[in-house]
């Protein structure tokens, strides 16, 4: 339990830091924070550099650029799973998936953080685990009472987290996979980190071995995924006298106390912002249980979640997500709500009372009034349907389908992406409509939309949500600098073998951009530069397939290559091509481009992606009918070649195509 002096916890960045530090950096590591709230611009600003390495100095100070620990987070590969009915914040341009989930009837409120990779100690495949009461935000990691315990996965960790990741992967393809999603890549790789997990905790390799210290992890699932009620996992087979109970939400007291077995009941509330506490004073015979405070800090918010249970021999504590309500303990059929949690148990033995010197007794506190809905938690209210919209860069699509998953009837159902919106029938449980195609195109992403409805006679009410990217390029999602084609040409002009440290990269990135290097994109102005363009050409084919040559043996179509034929490409395209002046030279620069990959490609072992060529010969084709067009209207061809006809516009555009070829390779 954390009562920091300062008023700024550090247990999280701790803890953090110690399972990071048992990984080796040279290998693929797999990381999976679980939140009920989410706030993507802490997170960004303080976890993920954190993740990477970054030290508390680093962040302190001046950090790396985000293009660098976009890189590195090639590496670690992050994903964020949280609360839907939140309204989480949308993502930045940062590298990392984010999975907002939720339940027809629950919350998604397990804290946990898994991470899967080569430990540093043994070089062995392992895995480490973390399971509090902190939400990935700003209150969470450095400003309320938390609570936090980690361990590496044992065997009886790795058989709790299965019926979890397994669910969580049902979620992702839901979600991907509808109208024919299937083989769309989404932004994060969210399903390949999930597959990752999922192979890691079904691995071969040993888990590590138990120790008496070691804590039980217990997960409350979905009906057909999870086992007993949290309650009953955290209770065990022995018979309990006292009880210690601390937690911020509370809700049927004496259901769960009765559930216990206990003779008595020690509650530790959280305060309010008013300075009252909050506990349902009015549903617990209080004359049998007593209540208690911090001695340190005592007007600081408690979202600590624990249980202390003691008899005349031994003791155990329980720490993690699960608040002392019954949405989160109990497993009742009849039950209105039923929360997914994370709790760790500690056997504790014959110790003495842990929490002996940091709890006092509250004389005479003062109450709340009890919110008729603490059983939500706090919580905004869960929305009676189920909403999915993708945005496809592929095809510049947005995608959306809407399940009704409530018992009340919904109506004036209107999915808002900006100014624009699309009506959805009025619909009962079970019903999925899905939204007609809705084009769009933009030069950066948009990552929010909004619902507007009715909840059988209710007012009318909004949902919001986040859209998923999909079938993007680093560039687009601000991952890297998106490429000038200036920028590009002189840098493949000057190719000289280049150092691999991370400055010389960092520079690479930057050379990409406009000057500022703060990301801040600004269309370029096209450049018709022909002469560049064709020395640019020979230098990367050098490069890649001279003996030799400091390209020799690498991929010339890696993505994230400063130089690569694939950086080249999106320089091309993300010029204007709206003049004819503009369209002429967009034809030019990818007829050079078709030649480009047509000699990339007589080099083994590597091959063109085929969307790459796919994409090339379409938008050549699609250009080829205007050049065909402006050239039957141009004077200066029917002077030189008289009547434009058919035939002659496809023969003069057939040779130059070739002499473009002939250009490359000279």
């Amino acid at each position: 339990m954390t009562s920091p002096k300062s008023g700024v916890d550090h247990v999280m960045r701790t803890t953090l830091e110690h399972i990071r530090d048992r990984f080796s950096t040279d290998h693929p590591r797999y990381v999976l924070f679980t939140t009920f709230n989410f706030a993507s611009r802490f997170f960004e600003a303080n976890v993920l550099p954190l993740l990477v390495g970054d030290n508390v100095n680093d962040l302190k100070g001046a950090s790396e650029t985000r293009y660098a620990i976009n890189e590195d987070l090639n590496t670690v590969k992050c994903l964020v799973v949280c609360d839907r009915s939140t309204c989480p914040e949308p993502k930045g341009d940062m590298r990392y998936g984010l999975l907002p989930v939720g339940l027809a009837g629950g919350r998604f409120h397990p804290k946990l953080m898994l991470m899967a990779g080569t430990l540093k100690d043994t070089q062995k495949q392992g895995m480490w685990l973390s399971a509090g009461s902190s939400n990935l935000t700003l209150s969470g990691w450095a400003i309320n009472r938390e609570v936090v315990g980690m361990t590496p996965v044992t065997s009886g960790h790795a058989e709790e987290l299965r019926p979890l990741i397994t669910w969580l992967q049902a979620e992702a393809v839901r979600q991907f996979e509808f109208g024919g999603n299937a083989g769309c890549k989404e932004e994060g790789d969210v399903r390949r980190i999930l597959d990752e997990l999922h192979a890691a905790l079904d691995g071969a390799n040993p888990f590590a071995p138990p120790t008496p210290g070691t804590p039980t992890l217990h997960l409350s699932l979905p009906a057909g995924y999870g086992k007993s009620a949290m309650l009953h996992a955290l209770k065990g087979g022995s018979n309990w006298h006292t009880a210690t109970v601390v937690s911020p939400y509370w809700s049927a007291v004496d259901t769960l106390v009765q559930a216990l077995g206990v003779e008595q009941c020690r509650f530790v509330p959280s305060l309010t912002a008013d300075g009252l506490y909050r506990f349902p004073r009015d549903s617990s015979d209080l004359t049998r249980h007593t209540f208690a405070g911090f001695r340190n800090g005592g007007e600081r918010y408690t979202h600590a979640k624990a249980l202390l249970l003691q008899n005349e021999e031994q003791r155990v504590l329980c720490i993690g997500s699960a608040n002392f309500t019954q949405a989160a303990m109990l497993t009742a059929q009849d039950q209105r709500l039923m929360n997914i949690e994370a709790m760790l148990r500690y056997d504790l033995g014959g110790v003495p009372d842990p929490w002996s010197a940091l709890l006092q007794p509250l004389e005479a506190p003062h109450f709340a009034q009890a919110a008729p809905d603490d059983e939500d938690e706090g919580a905004p209210p869960l929305p009676p349907f189920d909403v999915t919209v993708l945005y496809d860069w592929a095809v510049g699509e947005f995608r959306a389908h809407l399940t009704v998953t409530g018992d009340v009837p919904v109506s004036d159902i209107a999915l808002w992406i900006g100014s624009r919106h699309h009506c959805f029938n009025a619909a009962v449980s079970g019903q999925t409509q899905v939204m007609s195609e809705w084009w769009h195109k933009g030069a950066q992403p948009v990552r929010s939309f909004s619902v507007t409805y009715r909840a059988g006679q209710s007012e009318p009410m909004t949902f919001r949500g986040l859209i998923t990217q999909v079938n993007a390029d680093d560039d687009q999602l601000g991952y890297q600098p998106r490429p000038r084609l200036s920028k590009v040409l002189e840098l493949l002009r000057g190719l000289n073998p280049q150092p691999s440290d991370r400055k010389a990269k960092e520079r690479a990135l930057s050379d990409l951009a406009d000057g500022g290097g703060d990301g801040e994109e600004v269309p370029a102005d096209p450049t018709f530069d022909f002469f560049g363009l064709f020395q640019g050409a020979w230098k990367l084919l050098e490069y890649y397939q001279r003996p030799g040559s400091p390209g020799g043996g690498r991929d010339p179509y890696d993505e994230l290559a400063p130089h690569g034929a694939v950086t080249l490409y999106r320089a091309i395209t993300a010029q204007a091509a709206i003049t004819h002046e503009e369209k002429i030279g967009r034809y030019i620069q990818l007829s050079e481009m078709h030649d480009i990959v047509a000699r990339l490609d007589g080099m083994k072992p590597f091959e063109s992606p085929e969307t790459l060529r796919n994409d090339i010969k379409a938008e050549i084709a699609a250009l080829h009918a205007e050049m065909v067009t402006l050239l039957g209207k141009s004077e200066s061809f029917r002077s030189m070649f008289g009547e434009a006809t058919q035939t002659r516009v496809e023969g003069f555009l057939a040779w130059f195509r070739k002499e473009i070829g002939r250009e490359v390779s000279h």
